[in-house]
């Protein structure tokens, strides 16, 4: 999966304004497709497959979200924001940007492979500025950079991180790596991901 995000994303307008009831509906079929992929993993479900696995006809499905696209970039952004620890309980930042809670968050990723691979074909998909998709990970790419970075910073100014470092480019190095491990992790189904990011971050300690 794409590297985590350490700070709330930017607020996305509902499309449908209505009461907390259809708040509380919407969320319930995106939890619903959280937990159909930890099941089943990502295996491209149509609508309809969707719908069957959460005993809904994709009609009411549709009534929430635009399209399947929709439905999915809105299951992954609720994903991208469950990643940052008690941001839902508190609203606002649990904690400043950290290398932990980085990699806090892509153990939390690995963890779940079908999220994972929904992650990593959709964020491939926007690549093409026309897909739907496109600014949310182009913003996402641009906010987690700046998070690792920050966070280099500030272990430079207390000496716990080599002075020498670049912070922008050892953040750019973190998210390909964290990127890299995780696609192999799913195509190859070994190695620790986790043991060889903390490997990384442990390299940039004085």
């Amino acid at each position: 999966m794409p590297e985590p995000s350490l700070t709330a994303p930017a607020a996305r307008p509902p499309r449908r304004r209505g009461y907390a009831k259809g708040a509380a509906k919407r969320e319930a079929i995106l939890r619903g497709v959280m937990d159909l992929m930890d099941r089943e993993g990502y295996t491209r479900q149509s609508l309809r497959d969707i719908g069957e696995a959460l005993a809904m006809e994709p009609a009411h499905i549709l009534y929430y979200f635009a399209n399947r696209e929709d439905l999915l970039q809105s299951v992954i952004e609720l994903w991208d924001s469950d990643s940052i620890p008690s941001l839902r309980e508190t609203g606002t930042r649990a904690a400043p940007p950290s290398l932990e809670l980085f990699v806090e968050a892509v153990s939390r990723n690995v963890g779940a492979p079908g999220m994972g691979h929904l992650f990593l074909a959709f964020a491939a998909e926007a690549v093409d500025p026309a897909h739907s998709a496109h600014a949310f990970f182009k913003q996402r790419v641009d906010r987690v950079q700046h998070d690792l970075a920050q966070a280099i910073r500030a272990g430079q100014a207390c000496g716990k991180l080599r002075a020498d470092l670049d912070p922008d480019q050892s953040a750019r190095h973190l998210m390909a790596l964290a990127d890299g491990l995780q696609l192999q992790a799913l195509l190859q189904a070994r190695g620790d991901v986790i043991a060889d990011l903390r490997a990384a971050v442990d390299a940039l300690a004085t």
